[in-house]
């Protein structure tokens, strides 16, 4: 069976750009996180992580002084976060759609 991970994209209530930055390293620590943005500017991020080492109920607890909304919510494989990692399969996408 092929492990999923949760993504999820925030917007938050408040946060300023010093505590994105903290806040992203915190999370990119955890070795439950794949992958952590956190934009203090935007007020917006998003987070890649497995639901099973860290349940989304037990992340939006740490994150509930920010006032999280949760924008948008779906499950991806590792195959896709590494396909989407891979810049020149990004760039070579768009070459091969025009």
């Amino acid at each position: 069976m092929e492990r999923k991970l949760k993504f999820v994209e925030l917007k938050f209530g408040r946060i300023t750009p010093q505590e994105a930055m903290d806040l992203q390293y915190k999370l990119s620590v955890n070795p439950a996180t794949y992958r952590v943005f956190i934009n203090g500017y935007s007020k917006r991020g998003m987070i890649i992580f497995d639901e099973e080492k860290l349940p989304k109920e037990k992340l939006l607890e740490m994150l509930s002084e920010l006032n999280p909304q949760i924008i948008e919510e779906k499950e991806i494989s590792i195959e896709e976060l590494v396909n989407s990692s891979m810049s020149w399969k990004n760039v070579m996408g768009e070459v091969l759609s025009e």
